[in-house]
């Protein structure tokens, strides 16, 4: 009999298995598959973005590199090509090969963040020809990140140019914007920079534009990159057919407990446990002190939010936040062990914010 107490079972989830031979559980793998096969950065070089980016305070070349750079470390590790292309002037940094974080990460730091501002322009249509050379060579899907501040000064139209390439490729290309450009003060209209970028975001619906000073968030990145770069499936395998199981009365099956605790979650980049969950955390501590001979199995997780390693040294962080807690309401120590598993391990969805909140969790399991 499975017995609950009190406030706990708002937040404490006590699973029973009972272990029979035989016994086979579908199972869930996570997939992640890329939304093109061939990525390609289009970065404004020009003399514009030398200039600072009011709401940072920073020149945009700068904002636009350490941006750049922290996508490629959040990206996860595509089976897709990637290449680095800038205009204003026009140069190719990577040309367009499979995934190699560090090959990109080398080739955004070679774009020149310093560099004589007047008389640099902004060919941004004739960039767009010669990367229509380039991209006229790829196969499949292509899209295209522009990171442009809303000018262009010289040549072609880009609105035009890009267009037609819409027209040339169809549903093979789609252009995304990191937007650079001045956002107009509160009560007044649209700037001409703004004005740019939406109107040439606006000619393809499958178009997602991110903002420079949003982008700086952690959250805000983390959703643009799965917005332009990847989607998630779950893929259910059906288990191996298993023998038929063997009952024996006299030798009962062992059984397992498994103490959840889904409810108590971490802030954002956080190890330090909220104040509403301590009085369960107690209760908890009761319950473990009330099966001895047992041991203690605290598991830390986190959601998808930031690179891999950060994010394992965290959920151990978390992990023994919970068991610095249940040592000090008396729990032995010798009986608790704790491990971090990161972002591996996702109970929720973390395509929702929601999702990613609970996924910042800590789980217990006595053996």
């Amino acid at each position: 009999m499975i017995k609950y107490t009190g406030k706990l079972l708002l937040a404490l989830c006590l699973i029973f298995t009972l272990g029979a031979a035989g016994t086979a559980f579908a199972q869930t793998t996570t997939v992640i598959e890329p939304k093109a096969e061939n990525f390609v950065f289009y970065v404004d070089n020009s003399g514009s973005m030398g200039f600072p980016y009011r709401e940072l305070g920073m020149p945009k070349s700068k904002i636009a590199t350490d941006l750049l750079l922290a996508i490629n470390n959040e990206l996860p590790e595509l089976d897709a090509n990637f290449g680095v292309y800038t205009y204003g002037p026009y140069r190719q940094y990577l040309s367009v090969t499979a995934f190699n974080r560090q090959a990109m990460e080398n080739a955004f730091k070679a774009i020149p963040t310093s560099f004589e501002i007047f008389g640099r322009q902004t060919p941004m249509g004739a960039g767009l020809q010669s990367l229509d050379n380039t991209i006229s060579r790829l196969q499949d899907r292509v899209a295209v990140v522009v990171l442009t501040d809303g000018e262009s000064n010289i040549g072609p139209e880009p609105y035009g140019v890009m267009r037609d390439m819409y027209a040339k490729y169809g549903n093979r290309i789609c252009f995304h914007f990191i937007s650079f450009a001045q956002r107009p003060p509160a009560g007044t209209t649209v700037s001409d920079e703004q004005a740019f970028v939406n109107a040439l975001a606006g000619i393809n619906p499958c178009s997602v534009t991110g903002y420079a000073e949003e982008l700086k968030k952690d959250f805000v990145r983390a959703d643009f990159i799965r917005e332009v770069f990847y989607d998630i499936r779950e893929v259910v395998t059906a288990p191996a057919p298993q023998p038929a199981p063997i009952i024996v009365p006299e030798d009962p099956a062992p059984v397992e407990e498994v103490i959840v605790f889904s409810n108590i979650t971490f802030d954002f980049d956080k190890a330090v446990i909220r104040p509403e969950y301590r009085e369960i955390l107690r209760e908890a501590a009761q319950i473990i002190q009330g099966r001895p001979g047992v041991n203690v199995h605290v598991e830390g997780h986190t959601c998808n939010i930031g690179p891999a390693e950060y994010n394992m040294g965290l959920s151990q962080r978390r992990a023994q936040s919970v068991a610095d807690f249940l040592a000090e309401e008396g729990v032995s120590a010798n009986r608790l062990q704790t491990r971090g598993y990161g972002l591996t391990s996702p109970r929720f969805d973390n395509n929702t914010r929601e999702g990613r909140s609970l996924n910042r969790r800590v789980e217990m399991r006595l053996e």
